[in-house]
């Protein structure tokens, strides 16, 4: 009896420890759980299918759209030349640029500014989607809708 009482108790703290974990550790924010993403892609590129799984895991739905001219679809969202990656994200009403981070998406869904959106430029080793270690501070910078911008935040 002794020994059920033990083995009950062990067991409930390990439930309630993993279900603190999964809550509060989880790594996919409440803000992005079901939002929907849109990945526009060139069929060639092989590391925005997988930022596109990365999204999924993090908890977003995600289409998958290949587009065959891929800087057409960047200048029609105004993306500056220098901020431009391999892909384009369309979520909720945002345009997201490149292999971004989902805490970069999380902000911006919690803050909701008036802005057309966010890039992260380039493909940084170690961001979301590409392969190796981050080694270096990365900068993620507001679209602004008169077509400028500014830095949203460093990561």
């Amino acid at each position: 009896m002794k020994r059920n009482i033990i083995t009950g108790g062990i067991v409930l703290l390990v439930v309630v420890a993993g279900v603190y974990v999964f809550t509060t550790g989880s790594s996919k924010p409440a803000l992005v759980q079901d939002a929907q993403a849109t990945v526009l892609y060139d069929p060639t590129c092989g590391c925005c299918g997988n930022h596109a799984a990365y999204l999924e895991r993090s908890g977003f739905q995600v289409e998958r759209e290949r587009v065959l001219d891929i800087s057409a679809v960047k200048a029609e969202y105004g993306i500056p030349q220098d901020l431009r990656s391999c892909h384009t994200t369309l979520v909720e009403g945002y345009v997201v640029e490149g292999h971004m981070p989902v805490e970069a998406i999380a902000k911006l869904l919690k803050e909701r500014p008036n802005i057309k959106g966010i890039a992260l430029p380039g493909m940084p080793q170690g961001s979301p989607g590409m392969g190796g270690n981050k080694i270096e501070t990365w900068t993620v910078y507001a679209l602004e809708k008169d077509g400028s911008y500014s830095v949203f935040m460093e990561m």
